[in-house]
């Protein structure tokens, strides 16, 4: 099954065992999830073993999966929707990324999108090194994070409004993830600002933040619902399409290359 008749697929899981904050993620993200699942079809061999690290709630899980991909899903807090990850046939593990070993070898490639913003920064090479134990040699690590140097978050700034968002410990830079990157025994393969969520972080009908494609449908969207939200963003993406640096998320495409050796990170 390719990536987006997988995830569409998953969709009436999420609607049948999923709460309210769940059905709400799998639209509102659907485009997201879907440029992370098409690097995996890029970057890792049908039927390889896949860790789907930060799992939760397991939509991409149930869509790798469904794509034919060996998947463990990792999460520290797995139990509020362990049901949609067993509905899939998914393995689920409990581990807490921070403090715990993996405790996996020669897995063929990591997801690691959209938690690095939620580990404390002490922690972040540790987890890393801990990925990069867990992979054979040259297995791919795809991981998501968002830009802190985007263009809405240097305007919240400006407006004296704290740019990260509440839920996220940290948020970063691309160099400073290419650094962590790098310094943890990975090289790069591939590396981009996406417009993804530039697009379709906006307020919309369910069934349409399944069909934005591109900048018609931002607009759209936002003539049939001329919201706050809406309009920033269909006035500021001509911006973010002309410098990829203000938009909101960070990609990056790592293969391992050696085992890490790190120095120990000061606090202070």
């Amino acid at each position: 099954m390719r990536a987006e008749e997988a995830l569409r697929s998953v969709g009436d899981i999420v609607k049948r065992l999923g709460d309210e904050k769940v059905i709400g993620s799998y639209y509102l993200e659907f485009s997201r999830r879907l440029e992370v699942l098409r690097l995996v079809e890029k970057y890792c061999e049908p039927g390889a073993t896949l860790l789907d690290l930060g799992a939760q709630p397991f939509i991409i899980s149930c869509a790798l999966k469904r794509m034919g991909y060996n998947v463990m899903a990792i999460d520290v807090e797995p139990e509020p929707y362990l049901s949609i990850a067993e509905s899939c046939g998914v393995d689920v593990v409990k581990c807490d990324l921070e403090r715990d070993e993996l405790k996996v070898a020669n897995a063929d490639c990591a997801v690691f999108t959209e938690v690095l913003e939620h580990l404390h920064y002490y922690y972040v090479p540790s987890v890393l090194e801990r990925i990069n134990r867990a992979l054979k040699m040259r297995g791919h690590l795809i991981l998501t994070t968002p830009n802190i140097a985007s263009l809405f978050r240097r305007l919240k700034l400006l407006l004296g409004k704290q740019p990260i968002y509440r839920h996220h410990v940290r948020e970063y830079t691309m160099e400073e993830v290419l650094e962590l990157i790098k310094g943890t025994g990975f090289n790069v393969v591939e590396s981009y600002y996406s417009h993804i969520s530039d697009l379709t972080y906006i307020d919309a009908d369910q069934e349409d933040y399944l069909r934005v494609k591109g900048y018609k449908d931002l607009i759209r969207i936002t003539v049939n619902r001329p919201t706050k939200t809406n309009i920033l963003r269909t006035l500021a993406y001509p911006l973010v399409k002309l410098k990829p640096s203000l938009r909101q998320s960070i990609i990056i495409v790592a293969t391992k290359v050696k085992e890490p050796k790190l120095k120990a990170v000061e606090r202070w």
